[in-house]
Order: structure tokens, then sequence, then C-alpha cells
């Protein structure tokens, strides 16, 4: 067992110096990613009393990287990723540091945090396909699902810790100040990016020989059957679960009967959950090809929701959550390792971003879905409705042969 224990640490990606400084980054960066969430809601919240201005911020975030996640896909094929990366983090740093700056000084007004935040969330893919882009420079081949896994965890460790500390931080010194918090937390990331080696030439003269436009990403993901598939599935997975979202609050509160307390146990059930399965992605992978794993993955997600739809019950509902939330962690680490082999070196940047644009709008329209769906069911009926959508999405990809065939090792193709 100590030999074991030993060769998984001298197997660890964080023993490259790159990617522990990259792991690094992205772990403070995900916390003070938290912070200004609830900071700005916070801050929003005081300064209107308007549930609309809050659900406008939200917007602001999420919105643009629908839009600019392909046209910056495009740049990290063309230029260096780190470079790409480190100025996305430190105009974000001056951005999100402007709100307080503007609050101390008294001049702060509503649209100029609706105009530095959706700033901010256009900024947002160049680091979000930007990782997936230059994480395979850092470690060996055989490693990507390990790496991709440590980079899943500390995001699941970040939305675990991240509210709790940024609701005590702003009860405590308010939320301009944890919002420069969070600033300083983009700073950090992008010195440390800047610091990451640089990725072979031959890379970007291959890239400048392919032509390119901000619709190609779209392109290579429709023409590649592979990744079509992968595409295909994790849409619909992650628009099948946002009528979870909008379903939660009110399952608490009408159907358990437990408020604002067992709203919060519930989600708190789903971090522990997420990051514990976020730990057994390696082990996943290594006895599961990811053609069989992702499938099963959504089927075993919807299960776990499905008896939420009869059972009413706090501890049952939480312990669902927590083994739902166990079962899906390894999906995102595990598809981001199949496709960092499926997509051309040069292509990577550019599909990511696409995806992204994809992804990023799937859950969103998916709650809105909830929202209506609320309006004529249950929200135990809704949240079964959902786990029976996943369920029908990870059977839809298991009827695949295409699906069914991919594997770990499978290299970049183009059609």
């Amino acid at each position: 067992m100590f030999n074991s224990l030993k060769l998984r640490v001298a197997r660890s990606p964080l023993r490259s110096p790159a990617f522990l400084r990259l792991w690094l980054g992205l772990s403070i960066s995900y916390v003070g990613d938290q912070f200004t969430t609830i900071a700005l809601l916070w801050f929003v919240l005081q300064l209107t009393g308007s549930g609309v201005a809050l659900s406008l911020v939200l917007l602001c975030f999420q919105l643009p990287a629908m839009l600019t996640g392909p046209l910056l896909g495009t740049v990290l094929d063309r230029w260096q990723p780190r470079v790409v990366m480190g100025i996305d983090n430190c105009t974000r740093a001056l951005l999100i540091g402007a709100i307080p700056v503007l609050s101390w000084v008294g001049v702060l007004q509503l649209w100029q945090i609706y105009t530095l935040v959706l700033l901010a969330g256009a900024l947002s893919p160049a680091t979000g396909a930007g990782v997936r882009v230059i994480l395979p420079h850092l470690v060996p081949e055989g490693a990507l699902e390990r790496a991709n896994a440590l980079a899943s965890t500390s995001l699941q460790f970040a939305s675990l810790l991240g509210p709790a500390l940024a609701g005590i931080l702003v009860a405590e010194v308010g939320g301009a100040f944890a919002l420069l918090i969070d600033a300083m937390s983009f700073l950090l990331m992008g010195f440390l990016v800047f610091s990451l080696p640089p990725i072979a030439r031959h890379t970007f003269n291959e890239a400048s020989e392919v032509q390119q436009t901000w619709l190609s990403g779209f392109d290579l993901l429709v023409r590649t059957k592979e990744i079509r598939l992968l595409t295909s599935l994790s849409v619909l997975f992650f628009f099948s679960y946002g009528p979870l979202e909008a379903a939660l609050p009110l399952y608490s509160d009408k159907i358990l009967h437990a408020g604002v307390q067992g709203y919060g146990l519930l989600w708190t059930g789903f971090g522990v959950g997420a990051l514990i399965g976020a730990l057994f992605t390696s082990f996943v992978a290594a006895r599961f090809r990811p053609g069989l794993s992702q499938p099963l993955i959504a089927l075993l997600w919807g299960g776990f929701l499905c008896p939420l739809m009869i059972f009413h019950s706090l501890p049952l509902a939480l312990l669902c959550l927590a083994l739902g939330a166990c079962s899906w962690a390894p999906y995102v680490p595990i598809e981001a390792s199949l496709l960092q082999r499926l997509i051309p070196p040069t292509m990577r940047g550019q599909v990511f971003g696409a995806r992204l644009a994809l992804t990023t709008a799937a859950a969103p329209l998916g709650t809105l879905m909830g929202g209506l769906l609320l309006q004529y069911l249950s929200s135990a009926l809704v949240i079964g409705l959902s786990g029976i959508a996943c369920i029908l999405a990870g059977g839809g990809g298991l009827l695949s042969p295409t699906m069914r065939g991919l594997d770990g090792k499978t290299k970049s193709v183009t059609r």
C-alpha cells in the first residue's frame, strides 16, 4: 500500500513546476471568483434592492463568453496561450478592482458595474479555454486525466469553501474589500501564467498556415464525428442539469419544509460529493473507456435525481445530491483529456472556445426552461424531469457505436 501511494505521488502532475504554478494560480483565482460572485451580488443588492439588477449582473458575467469564446479561441491558437491568459487575468484584475475604488471615492453607479462586469465576462474565455490549450504542453500525455482532475478539484474545493469564506468576509469588512481580494487573485494568476514556459514556435507556424476564422472551431466541431458527439452529450447534459438550479430552492422550501438552511445543506452536500468524486477521476479513467464512462455518468446523475421526485426527506435528498455529484465529478476532466487528444494542437483554442460558447449557454437555458415549467409543475416533478432528461441523454450516448468506441488513447483526428 505504501509503495502504491509512493508511486502515485511520484506520478503526480504537481511534480511538474510549470503545472504546479498553473494549478496554484487556478486554485487562488477560483476562490477569488467566489468572493466576487457573493460580494458583487450583495453590493448590488444594497445599492438597488432589486432582484432584476441581480439577474442583470449575472447575465453580464455569463452572456459575453458565448460571443467572445470563439474569437478568443482563435487568438489562443495564433499567440502564446500564456501571454493571452496573462493579459486576460491582469486586465480583469483592473476591471474588478475598479469597482471598490469607484465606491470608495463615492462615484460608483449601477451602469458602471454592468460595464465593468460585462468586460470581465467577455475576457473570461481566454483563461477558460486557455487552460485546456496549455495544459497538454505542461504534463506528459499519460498524466492528462490526473492533471485535468486536479484542476477540477480546485474548482470544487473553491465552490465548497468559497461562498462561506466570502460571506464571512463581506459581513466583517464589506463587499468592496472582498472584491479587492478577487482583483489581487487575478493579478497573482496573471503573474503565475506569464511565468509558464512558452509553447514551441512550430505550433504557431503550423497554425498560421491553416486558414482560420472565428468560426473555424465550429467547423471542425461539426465535421469531426467524435468531437460532435461529445459536445452534443455535454450540451444535453448541462441543459438537463439547468432545471435543478431553478427548482431546488422551491423544493427545499415547499416540499422538504427545510427553508434556506436546508437549501444551503443541499448545496453543501453537492459540493462535498463533487470534491470526493473528482479525486476518483484517475480511477474511473483507468477502468472505463471514455465512450462508456461519459454516458454512464449522465445515467447515474439522472438516476440519483429521480428519487427526489418520490421521496420527500431532507436526509435522503442530501444523500442523493451528494452521490449524484460524486458520480458527475469525473465527467469534465475525462472529457477534457479526451478532447485534448482528439483536437489537433493548432486548433485547440478555436474548438475549446466554440465549445465554451455552447456549454456556457446550455445550463442557463435549462434553468430558464425549469423556471417556465415551475409555473405549471411542482418542484419535485421538475427535478424528476431533469433527471429523466439526463438519463435519456446518457442512453442516447450508449446507443452510438462511435461514442462507445472512444478510448482514452484516441489521437487527434480531422475530417
